[in-house]
């Protein structure tokens, strides 16, 4: 029978279920709608499905009908689409009047659920949307119980869209983007960690991606192996990373059909090309047959056996959103940073990253077009909501409130010694001891040693506060280091220069800050 065409007689519930067989969805792929449970093609979320016992109780023609135009949305549209156009209808069962409309033989579906859906605060504009696109359909096609006057209601409603920002434009502590003191923090203990090797190659890579790209959980379900572009430069042997991430909100009918390249830093490239050698080496041990399923960057232990057994066959070792959220979720309760704005542990998620991101690359100059394009947005609207933002800059930052704030930043994470023997690397004497140049006095100084074996190139003493290595002595100039630091602060923004440049001190301030604080506490336990 041809999609939206009436039948002579009502079908039983479990009738209409059984008779459908195969649909083709928009990506070409097959949709077994062959009993009540109907399992879509998501390669984010192989769990997506339509599970028709859920309305069991609607009644058979509208039961039927509503089949119908949920056919008609896996036929042209996503998975997700489909899934949200379903669980509406089933969610509207809770409403009194739509319940008895639709369980109740013979009876019209009248304006009366609508109304009651859209005063009540919790039936969200995307749920309107839905609903109402879903009766339009089946009045349109005069499917019993649907009445072409409420449909002409309906139609004459503004909807209107879910208001874009709120968690943005409120500078929410838990749910909105983070400061520049919390992305410092979280980036410090993410690095402490690598040195450290306390997070998975996994979970590092994961966290990585999400605050340097700000990409969304589905972005890292479809990478590849193949998407990770290394050039090498032949004269210098210098190595450039860059990552091809599958676009997502183009609305294509199949996945990974148009690609976004994003440049990588050293640090985040080395930690990929890594990531990938371990998973070549994980796919030759387990023998899995190479030409079966495409290698995913986020791969999982074993194959998932349902989407092995699926139209999306080739995504069995890809994790799933689901599964890359709770990467990112899992690698900072690890990390246990602790947002200097709140005292509390930091709360993060993906969504509140990519907010993040988006809120840094418009605040540091980008362009509205630029940062749609950065986001992956097709115009700039949805980025509109982040140029009413103010700077999250302190403005004053001195000794005192540096020593104030510095508990809860967590910027200093290695080990105050007392002497340069108790030091790891401490019998290097000159080739491991950090240096500070007192210019005032055109002294220079040590001020503590460097316990890494490799060379890092950073600015010293600036980098070493806040690195997990760097081992500050206990009569080393801490105080003076503070004081020439929020000195160097004060008169760049005396001098007019960008905040930006600004706001690069202040995690390196509140580092030292936190080494005068643990001096003194060890002076006072000695004092005792």
């Amino acid at each position: 029978m041809a999609l939206g065409q009436g039948r002579t007689a009502p079908l039983s519930i479990e009738g209409f279920r059984l008779g459908r067989g195969v649909v083709v969805d928009r990506a070409s792929l097959d949709v077994e709608c062959l009993g009540p449970v109907w399992r879509l093609n998501d390669p984010g979320n192989s769990r997506r499905v339509i599970d028709w016992r859920r309305f069991a109780e609607v009644r058979d023609d509208v039961a039927g009908a509503t089949a119908d135009y949920i056919e008609s949305l896996i036929r042209t549209h996503s998975p997700s689409h489909a899934s949200t156009a379903y669980k509406t209808l089933v969610r509207a069962l809770t409403i009194p009047s739509f319940r008895a409309a639709v369980t109740t033989p013979g009876a019209t579906i009248g304006f009366q659920p609508f109304e009651e859906m859209r005063s009540n605060l919790r039936w969200t504009t995307t749920y309107q949307h839905h609903y109402r696109k879903w009766y339009l359909w089946c009045a349109k096609r005069e499917r019993p119980g649907f009445d072409p006057e409420v449909a002409d209601l309906l139609r004459e409603v503004t909807v209107g869209n879910e208001p874009k920002g709120r968690a943005v434009l409120s500078l929410d502590p838990e749910e909105g983007p983070l400061t520049d003191l919390e992305v410092a923090s979280l980036a410090g203990m993410l690095r402490a960690a690598d040195e450290l090797g306390t997070l998975t190659a996994d979970e590092s890579l994961a966290l990585w991606l999400s605050l340097a790209l700000g990409t969304n959980p589905l972005n890292m379900v479809l990478l590849r192996e193949e998407d990770y572009l290394q050039v090498v430069d032949d004269r210098t042997g210098g190595i450039a990373h860059s990552l091809r991430v599958p676009r997502i909100k183009k609305r294509h009918a199949k996945w990974r059909t148009e690609f976004k390249t994003r440049k990588l830093n050293p640090e985040i490239g080395a930690r990929l090309a890594s990531l990938i050698a371990r998973n070549r080496e994980r796919w030759r041990e387990a023998g899995w047959p190479n030409a079966d399923f495409a290698k995913p960057i986020f791969q999982r232990e074993n194959p998932n056996r349902g989407v092995a057994n699926s139209g999306l066959r080739e995504y069995a070792m890809h994790l799933e959103s689901s599964e890359i959220r709770a990467l990112v979720a899992g690698a900072v309760e690890k990390l246990a940073v602790i947002s200097p704005r709140t005292g509390a542990p930091l709360q993060v998620s993906p969504r509140r990253l990519r907010y993040t991101f988006i809120t840094r690359f418009i605040g540091e100059g980008g362009s509205l077009i630029a940062a749609a394009e950065a986001a992956d947005h097709t115009d700039t609207q949805t980025v509109l909501t982040y140029t009413n933002l103010r700077g999250d800059m302190v403005k004053r930052l001195d000794e005192a409130i540096a020593l104030e704030m510095a508990p809860r930043a967590m910027a200093f994470l290695g080990m105050v010694v007392r002497t340069e023997g108790e030091a790891v690397r401490g019998e290097a004497e000159a080739a491991s001891r950090v240096y500070h140049h007192a210019r005032d006095r055109g002294a220079i100084e040590p001020v503590g040693t460097c316990g890494s074996f490799a060379f890092c190139g950073l600015t010293a003493p600036t980098a070493c506060y806040e690195c997990v290595r760097f081992q500050p002595w206990l009569d080393g100039p801490h105080e003076e280091v503070l004081r020439s630091y929020v000195q160097r602060r004060a008169d760049m923004q005396e001098r007019g220069v960008d905040e930006g440049q600004v706001r690069t001190l202040d995690r390196t301030i509140l580092a030292v800050a936190a080494v005068v604080l643990k001096v003194g506490e060890i002076r006072r336990g000695d004092a005792t």
